[in-house]
């Protein structure tokens, strides 16, 4: 009987092979995750430092302590592939989530089997990538980082030589948003204004009544989150002295947040606008209180100390003596016994209540502590980063367990390790169970703002949008929001366009259809005269509209200048000009006495400069001179027009009495600009 044996082409061999090194790479070459404790590969669910990833196919949801069956899983060949990427993609970045990447796999693996029937990674073409953009349209919101994590994971395909098709260059078509919709900002990323003020509103009640943890926690992250551009994971970084406050050089308190960034991998410093820099510092105040007793805690049992952590509600016995059922309960700090034998369950596996004492049960504490939070006394891996991250004890969102859950007593002997779900699900929409049916109401319906919502990273957006209103140029948003390009920060700005015309339009001269209507020479002769022009050293009393300045802009050597005494910026400038030219003047003068040069008229005319600049600095300076005087100081006025002119006809001298210099040259525009002048004194 002949055997057969399935044809594969010389190309699809090639693609095996390269497919097989890549695989044998991440297994056996790469140290990514090797020593991270419960890290096999070969386990159908990794557990790795960003959390367990369980290689399910699209749409299949699971709660977290459900162990998924080998149906829902990807098939062996395809998880093969979808390990070796997850540890080629980290590019030795332990830190570095993987969750878009993760995503990329389950759409791909979806449209190779929904195109094939089975998923080859080999096959993958033009034809299963356009399977996988119509999975990604049908999802709500995330199209554009799904087609991102898509193209990557292609890219990746590509450069291996895993699939003979070319793919190189292929892109998603998830650049730019819909001609529908181009008229109005992204919505979704903008949080609702709503929501907005409803928690300000929570915040507010803070400063004349008392508000419970959940309200401080809250409200408290949200004004630091509107404060300054970071992300809701980094507020696990905010030491307790992360808000500081300096003078800048106008002797002005400046506030600002210091923190290390995971995503940059560097302290970051991010400036708070005045108007949140007092709500900031409020914010700081409420959290630092009500996280006290947690730190205090957390140093407890980072010192090691073996004696029952003396809490308010400890049993006044002696440790080694067994404890009855209510004293374990109030060592434990439950509410009832119900509550008690719940605790127990979980850190023993049993209800049972009897037979401790305060040295058993404060080493079960002890090791339950460790086991709820295995970074301790951190709370995160500190192995991710090069910066030790701060301690439970030294942390401004230290909490104790059940502390943030509102109808639930506090635990005063467990911590609760902080994760950004803690503030996400609280300020999300209601959640109804689909099990029971049970509504779970949200932190906003719970305090009277029913049906509304808001995401941390809403906040971040809204905050690059204001700015880029208030007009902060978009390179300063950039290095304020930590991010690498000018292009980024476009993606976080929206702007409304009808907004934007409405303002652009507001700086346009609007368009008048004026017919001018002739007047006599007798109206003409009665009407204000202009223009007139003022210069950092005074006013400009030249005639513009019959000729253009003979000066050349020499306004300090000019009869028309016309002073105000005493305006404190005209001196300045008067000065400015004097001791450069005075420098000049001393340096050349120098040269002449060293013989190294010869006198010329430049140091002639320069001299004469100088004393003039002295007389107009002694003018200014003049006691017995009111400040606000218009002084006119005859100049140097010659000029080659002037030389061909006085033949014709001779110059009449100046008049001494200024006033009648200015019944000649001067209008109320005239009088009304040396007010303006005097005003910035």
């Amino acid at each position: 009987m002949s055997k057969t044996i399935p044809y594969q082409s010389k190309i699809k061999l090639t693609n095996l092979q390269q497919l097989n090194a890549y695989i044998y790479n991440a297994e056996h070459v790469s140290p990514m995750w090797r020593d991270h404790p419960g890290f096999q590969w070969n386990a159908p669910t990794w557990s790795t430092p960003r959390g367990s990833v369980r290689f399910v196919k699209c749409g299949i949801f699971l709660h977290p302590s459900q162990t998924p069956s080998p149906d829902q899983q990807f098939d062996s060949a395809y998880m093969e592939f979808a390990k070796a990427y997850i540890i080629h993609s980290r590019n030795n970045d332990r830190s570095k989530h993987f969750r878009d990447d993760y995503l990329a796999l389950q759409i791909v693996e979806a449209a190779l089997v929904e195109v094939d029937g089975h998923a080859d990674i080999t096959r993958l073409s033009e034809k299963h990538l356009a399977k996988a953009i119509m999975i990604i349209e049908k999802r709500k919101t995330g199209h554009v980082k799904a087609g991102l994590a898509l193209r990557a994971l292609v890219r990746a395909v590509a450069s291996n030589n895993i699939s003979p098709h070319s793919l190189r260059y292929w892109d998603h078509p998830f650049n730019g948003k819909s001609a529908a919709n181009s008229s109005q900002p992204d919505k979704q990323s903008l949080p609702d204004d709503a929501a907005l003020l409803a928690l300000a509103e929570v915040f507010s009640r803070g400063y004349h009544s008392e508000l419970d943890d959940e309200a401080v926690y809250i409200s408290g992250v949200t004004a630091i989150l509107l404060s300054a551009p970071m992300r809701i994971s980094e507020s696990l970084w905010l030491r307790l002295d992360s808000l500081k406050s300096e003078k800048d050089k106008n002797g002005k308190d400046q506030s600002y947040l210091q923190y290390y960034s995971t995503k940059n991998k560097k302290m970051v410093t991010k400036g708070i606008p005045a108007t949140m820099a007092g709500h900031c510092q409020e914010a700081f105040r409420r959290l630092k209180i009500i996280t006290q007793p947690a730190r205090q805690l957390a140093a407890y049992i980072e010192s090691g100390n073996t004696v029952f952590y003396p809490h308010p509600g400890v049993p006044d016995v002696p440790a080694d003596q067994l404890l009855t059922k209510g004293e374990v309960i109030a060592a434990l700090g439950r509410p009832s016994v119900a509550s008690g034998e719940t605790l127990m369950k979980h850190m023993v596996g049993h209800y049972q209540l009897d037979g401790w004492t305060l040295n058993t049960l404060w080493k079960l504490i002890q090791d339950y502590n460790r086991k709820t939070n295995p970074f301790f006394p951190y709370q995160v891996d500190p192995t991710l980063y090069k910066v030790e991250p701060p301690k439970m004890s030294e942390s401004l969102l230290c909490l104790l367990k059940l502390q943030v859950s509102a109808g639930l007593a506090t635990s005063p002997v467990l911590l609760a390790p902080l994760n950004q779900q803690y503030y996400s699900r609280r300020v999300a929409p209601d959640f109804v169970a689909s099990i029971s049916g049970k509504t779970y109401e949200s932190f906003l319906t719970r305090h009277g703002y029913p049906g509304l919502s808001i995401r941390s990273h809403q906040l971040r957006h809204f905050l690059n949008t204001a700015a880029k209103e208030a007009g902060t140029s978009i390179e300063t948003i950039t290095s304020w929001s930590g991010r690498a390009s000018v292009k980024q920060t476009r993606d976080y700005i929206h702007q409304d366009p009808l907004h934007k015309a409405r303002k652009y339009a507001g700086h346009i001269i609007p368009v008048v259809d004026v017919t001018p209507e002739p007047i006599t020479a007798a109206e003409y002769d009665v009407r204000n005269k202009g223009p007139i022009i003022t210069t950092r050293y005074g006013i400009c009393t030249h005639p513009w509209t019959s000729s253009p300045c003979q000066k050349s802009g020499d306004c300090l050597n000019c009869s028309e200048l016309l002073h105000c005494k005493g305006h404190k910026n005209s001196l300045a400038a008067v000065k400015v000009e004097r001791d450069q030219v005075a420098e000049n003047l001393a340096a050349t003068i120098k040269e002449i006495e060293a013989n190294n040069r010869p006198a010329t008229r430049w140091v002639d005319t320069h001299t004469r400069y100088l004393e003039r600049l002295n007389q107009i600095v002694a003018m200014h300076e003049n006691p017995d001179i009111p400040d606000g005087s218009p002084v006119q100081m005859v100049g140097k006025d010659f000029t080659h027009a002037q030389r061909i002119l006085i033949n014709k006809q001779p110059q009449e001298a100046l008049p001494n009495n200024i006033s009648s210099v200015l019944s000649d040259i001067g209008d109320d525009d005239l009088l009304a600009c040396l007010d303006e002048m005097m005003g910035g004194n």
